[in-house]
């Protein structure tokens, strides 16, 4: 990873001018456009952070249009610096919607010339490869045919056909391999046989290379002067630093202008990145068939030696490694037995401390599970360097990759469960999960991330603007700074609503006379408010916590009203939009329940919305394994974790909650959250202020 260059820069005169030459005519030249305060503050922030290298933080409520704002000043100062303007975003649809309208639209309007590309992960795409054996061409037996096996059952004649018809698709130029937007359906296991991860790849040493979509993709990628992307991969490619053929997946980080679009998303994204996970069962079974990759490995080299072993010593270490494995499984039954009632069966440790007993095991699993690792890579290393145009000599070299990932994964874990946490600084979460089937699963996060950010994105990319309509407690960005780490010169802005939301909308805190946690009564008393208070000729939205609450009331509700609820699951969502949309078009009326996915991101004007009702305030629930550490660690130190976690955490959520209501000017409804606490409890208050100024109706 390179070091971020702190280099004296300044938003120039000229820089300014061009900024204001695009605003002007988008202005002009975008039918209905309407010039907003908040908008012009929000490039002004924009401006500021990207063409000096610095960090802006701007949370832009619904309606003051962010993609525009960071657009009006991105793209001018990525064209004057030759820097590559990267937005990432934590949806797909928002992906889509930048790549296929705004950038497109913002760019025809303005008459700015920037080619645009979408960076995705290398799964998401065909691999010709891959594609062309699973229907049997290329599959002639190499000389490690027999040897390597691959997957766990072989392909279904319908499942070769569809790579067929895949496969003309593509080289018939009907296609250009992305999976998203596939002209066939394309099962689970089929996607994975017609796919490859970065270690099971040849790049251009590939016989197919020259087709390949994954380096079409990446080659429009890295000539593009805008690039979307999500914050998975963005994390992943700083991560790594370089792509398989040495150069950057999406563009160096000191050449890179950020914006994190839906950056409430972010701190979850880098949480998760890293994470790891170890399937104990399975990885000892994986682990002990590696005999048969490491003796092809040795003939495919022809070489004594990879990674300083012997082929007697490299199967002796994976063969300990499977053993150490079956062992450690068995001495968790001493620390740990489920109850049998469990629904799910998990253990923490707690404060992240694993026992003592475990210390020794764990070394040596680290211990051994790298000297894995040095082999693995060594071995993938010198096999790519081999004749790629023998079929046998290929699937070598994709089961070598597939076996690298699997140690490194192993690897990952025993590092997370062996590290010794820094003093004041949050531990790892360290747990384990049963599954269905029995078999221990373990697993380490990060509690915050604060320490990953840092590594990845403060402390290396050029300049980073983060923006969402949901960044703070009521313009409060304590929380968010803390749980990210966000540097403290970053210029911080909470913009008001373009919207007047006062007259508006109402905000509706009834005196509901059970609380969430009454199981049985609560669902009730929510059917009941539901049928007599809800406008049953107009489009509303009821979001829950829960599943099974969300299920038990429709199930409560009168026939006559249960007809006009769609609820989330019993079909495909968009399919329930789209019938949603049509119902409150035709005047009919109609109510969706739904989940946290329902109260993000989705966009129902007019008449399609005009109540969202909140079933309960969605507080993080406390069993979580890095919610609790970290909950764990703040009352160590003598603080409130409830305040500091649960709060912040429920008035994001709310407030993306409330922002399905209001998408234009001419929009009006309510707002009604079914949860008394916020009328009984020292929170309440305090959530209440600071929600969106819809005007109060409280008790």
């Amino acid at each position: 990873m390179t070091e971020k260059v702190e280099a004296p820069r300044a938003l120039t005169e000229e820089v300014k001018t061009a900024i204001r030459d695009a605003y002007a005519k988008l202005q002009a030249n975008t039918p209905g456009f309407s010039t907003r305060r908040s908008q012009s503050q929000m490039i002004g922030v924009v401006s500021r952070a990207l063409a000096t290298g610095g960090v802006g933080v701007v949370e832009a409520p619904t309606g003051v249009g962010k993609s525009l704002g960071y657009l009006t000043a991105g793209v001018p100062i990525a064209l004057a610096s030759k820097k590559k303007l990267v937005v990432s975003t934590g949806t797909v649809a928002l992906q889509s919607q930048l790549v296929e309208r705004d950038i497109p639209n913002f760019l025809k309007a303005t008459g700015l010339q920037a080619t645009v590309a979408l960076a995705k992960g290398r799964t998401r795409y065909l691999c010709t490869r891959n594609a062309a054996e699973a229907q049997g061409e290329g599959a002639q037996e190499g000389m490690f045919g027999d040897e390597v096996q691959l997957y766990d059952r072989p392909l279904a004649p319908i499942e070769m056909d569809v790579a067929g018809k895949l496969m003309r698709a593509f080289t018939e130029g009907r296609w250009n391999g992305d999976l998203d937007n596939a002209p066939e359906a394309v099962t689970p296991g089929l996607r994975l046989r017609i796919t490859t991860p970065a270690s099971g790849c040849a790049g251009r040493r590939c016989a197919y290379s020259t087709q390949c979509p994954v380096l079409r993709a990446r080659n429009e990628v890295r000539e593009a002067q805008i690039v979307v992307t999500n914050h998975a991969l963005l994390l992943s490619a700083l991560s790594i630093g370089e792509s398989d053929n040495g150069q950057p997946l999406i563009a160096p980080p000191a050449d890179m202008l950020l914006v994190l679009d839906e950056g409430h998303h972010i701190g979850n994204v880098a949480i998760d990145q890293g994470a790891a996970s170890l399937p104990l069962d399975d990885m000892a079974r994986r682990t002990g068939r590696l005999q048969i990759i490491i003796a092809g490995a040795y003939r495919a080299v022809d070489r004594d030696k990879i990674g300083n072993l012997l082929p007697n010593e490299a199967i002796e270490a994976a063969a300990r490694v499977s053993k150490l494995l079956r062992v450690f499984a068995d001495g968790i039954a001493q620390v740990w037995t489920p109850a049998a009632d469990e629904r799910e069966p998990l253990w923490r440790a707690a404060n992240g401390r694993l026992p003592e007993a475990w210390k020794q095991p764990i070394e040596e699993l680290a211990d051994e599970t790298r000297t894995l690792l040095n082999w693995a890579t060594a071995a993938a290393a010198q096999v790519a360097k081999g004749k790629p145009e023998d079929a046998g000599h290929e699937r070598l070299q994709r089961s070598l990759g597939m076996a690298l990932e699997m140690i490194q994964q192993q690897h990952d874990l025993w590092a997370g469960w062996r590290r010794e946490d820094k003093e004041g600084q949050p531990p790892m979460a360290r747990w384990i999960t049963l599954t269905r089937d029995g078999e221990h699963v373990l697993h380490c996060s990060p509690v915050s991330a604060a320490m990953v950010l840092r590594k990845l994105l403060w402390d290396e990319v050029d300049s980073v603007v983060m923006t969402s309509a949901t960044l703070t407690g009521g313009g409060d960005f304590q929380a968010l700074s803390i749980d990210n780490g966000i540097p403290e010169e970053a210029e911080m802005v909470s913009l008001a609503s373009p919207f007047d939301l006062a007259n508006q909308a109402q905000l509706v805190v009834p005196p509901f006379p059970v609380t969430p946690d009454d199981r049985e009564r609560h669902p009730k008393e929510v059917a009941k408010y539901l049928a007599a208070e809800l406008d049953w000729d107009k489009g509303s939205i009821v979001l829950f916590t829960s599943r099974w609450k969300m299920e038990k009331v429709a199930e409560l509700m009168p026939a006559t009203q249960r007809r006009k609820v769609l609820v989330q699951g019993e079909g495909a969502k968009q399919k329930m939009i789209d019938e949603h949309l049509r119902r409150t078009a035709a005047g009919e009326g109609s109510v969706l329940f739904g989940l946290n996915s329902f109260g993000e991101g989705l966009d129902l004007p007019g008449e399609a919305c005009t109540t969202v009702v909140i079933t309960q305030v969605p507080f993080a629930v406390p069993t979580d394994p890095q919610t609790s550490t970290l909950g764990e660690w703040f009352e160590s130190r003598g603080l409130n974790s409830f305040n500091l976690i649960a709060v912040p955490h429920a008035l994001r959520t709310l407030t993306q909650f409330a922002g399905r209501l209001i998408r234009t000017s001419t929009d009006t409804g309510r707002v009604i959250i079914l949860d008394s606490r916020l009328l009984t409890r020292r929170y309440g208050k305090r959530i209440i202020d600071a929600l969106p100024p819809f005007r109060r109706v409280i008790g």
